[in-house]
């Protein structure tokens, strides 16, 4: 099966890498970059090409549904996951209004990846042992 080619947009750099590692470790990813901001985001998106990116909505400047919303304004762009810390109804209404293709709850990324895969891709690719 084809691996995902993964990005992963989070201003907190230990999230990331653990992300990353998490998401690599996995085998049904390829991780491509981390980006530590919207605006780098914007910028290495067109670059890397990736299939997936999981974006944090609470970011410095450009935040995460705004970058959201100017990637899938794109010609064929990638699937979009949302995360947040904060977990609200509110968060999930403004990432599906942004375009974004899931949400995802940073403290439930281990334990809900494989759903949030299934609803992105269909059957999920992603081993979670």
């Amino acid at each position: 099966m084809k691996r995902i080619k993964v990005m992963v947009v989070d201003d907190n750099p230990q999230f990331a890498s653990a992300a990353a590692q998490f998401l690599a470790g996995n085998g049904g990813f390829e991780v491509l970059a981390n980006a530590h901001s919207g605006g780098e985001a914007l910028v290495r998106v067109d670059d890397e090409q990736p299939d997936l990116m999981f974006i944090d909505i609470s970011m410095p400047g450009l935040n995460g549904l705004a970058v959201a919303s100017l990637i899938k304004a794109k010609e064929d762009p990638p699937k979009i996951v949302m995360m947040t810390l904060e977990d609200s109804e509110g968060y999930r209404r403004g990432a599906l209004a942004a375009g974004a293709d899931a949400f995802l709850a940073k403290n439930d990324f281990a334990r809900d990846l494989c759903d949030v895969v299934h609803t992105v891709f269909g059957p999920c690719a992603a081993r979670t042992s």
